[in-house]
């Protein structure tokens, strides 16, 4: 009962998307050839030098930037966050959540959208995630326990920018190290001075585009632990955001002090058999901060995405206060959280 226009158009809506899924297949297997080829073409005598540097440049791109290079041929994962975490949705974001929902697809998942083109990526048996070579973790019981003056902290932050705005004035320093990087030398001081517990930073910067920040900060996690195999625990301290004041202040002590969030990532996108680990871990640390300081935990919130914590059975995000908070606050937080952490390394020394 449609008219012809109108029933062109259904016809066509059923099309677009097979084509879409066909176009998406042929620029997968284009970069696929380009780098399998890539070799024996460049090996040719008779290939000019000019076109053999173009054909270089390119395969070098798809080999050191493969995000890069998708993003590039479908623009629409420039909207997307392979690690599913974004500092405050656009509004293009917001509008491609809604038609994904209509659609059943998550078009802010990279990984869901090939997936809905490509059928046959779901039924690929994707290999675990695997640690750090040469890092190993916790010591199984029964073998002998390190000091705890041998123990190790490591501290980084994915988010570097992040930082707060009663003492910045912004909630974000692009391109340099914000007031989370205080925090963390701030937990670091405490640990190595107060409680003589080693501690291994780094103040990379990682997030000079967004959406790589976790890509660039696994790089320098997994150099933490390759360097200090002992570690006992990992530590990426970031900071809250979309909260008033008044949900970004607790009273410890008559100071006032940010309230700390733990963030654990799960299995629920990508294969993390380990997550519970983390979330055992995250749990323990936050029961025993609201037992010596009451409030100064908001819990254990778990995600989607992975943070790095594949990396470590012990490594955790912290979101140390909000971008309502000044830095003091936040270190004051930082300084308490150093206090709990030593005791549950003492505690486990006395116990073994």
């Amino acid at each position: 009962m449609y008219s012809a226009p109108i029933s062109r158009y259904g016809r066509r809506g059923k099309v677009c998307p097979r084509r879409f899924g066909i176009a998406l297949g042929l620029i997968v297997l284009t970069v696929f050839l380009v780098i399998k080829t890539a070799p024996a073409f460049l090996a040719r005598p008779s290939l000019p030098n000019v076109l053999r540097d173009i054909y270089s440049k390119i395969l070098t791109a798809c080999r050191m930037e493969p995000e890069k290079a998708l993003k590039s041929a479908i623009p629409i994962l420039r909207w997307s966050s392979f690690e599913g975490d974004s500092d405050s949705p656009s509004l293009a974001q917001a509008l491609l959540y809604l038609t994904g929902t209509a659609g059943r697809v998550n078009l802010l998942s990279p990984a869901a959208v090939l997936q809905s083109q490509i059928p046959l990526l779901t039924a690929v048996d994707w290999p675990d995630a695997m640690p750090a070579s040469g890092s190993s973790y916790a010591a199984p019981a029964g073998t002998t326990a390190v000091p705890p003056s041998e123990r190790l902290v490591g501290i980084y932050n994915t988010h570097t920018g992040e930082t707060y705005s009663l003492t910045d004035g912004v909630e974000r320093l692009d391109g340099r190290r914000g007031g989370v990087v205080t925090v963390a030398a701030a937990f670091q001081e405490t640990l190595e001075k107060n409680y003589n517990i080693k501690v291994a930073r780094s103040d990379r910067v990682h997030d000079l585009s967004y959406n790589s920040s976790y890509l660039e900060s696994e790089k320098t996690a997994r150099q933490l632990l390759a360097d200090n195999p002992n570690a006992w625990a990992v530590f990426d301290i970031h900071r809250d955001s979309g909260k008033t004041r008044e949900q970004s202040v607790v009273s410890i002590n008559g100071e006032n002090v940010a309230p700390i969030l733990f963030i654990v990532g799960s299995d629920a996108r990508r294969s993390f058999p380990a997550w519970r680990q983390n979330y055992a871990f995250a749990s323990e640390l936050s029961g025993r901060l609201n037992e010596k300081y009451p409030g100064l935990s908001l819990g254990v919130r778990v995600k989607d995405g992975l943070y790095n914590q594949f990396l470590h059975p012990h490594a955790v995000l912290l979101e140390v206060g909000t971008s309502k908070n000044s830095t003091e606050e936040a270190v004051r937080s930082a300084r308490l959280l150093a206090d709990v952490v030593a005791g549950m390394i003492n505690g486990e020394e006395q116990k073994n």
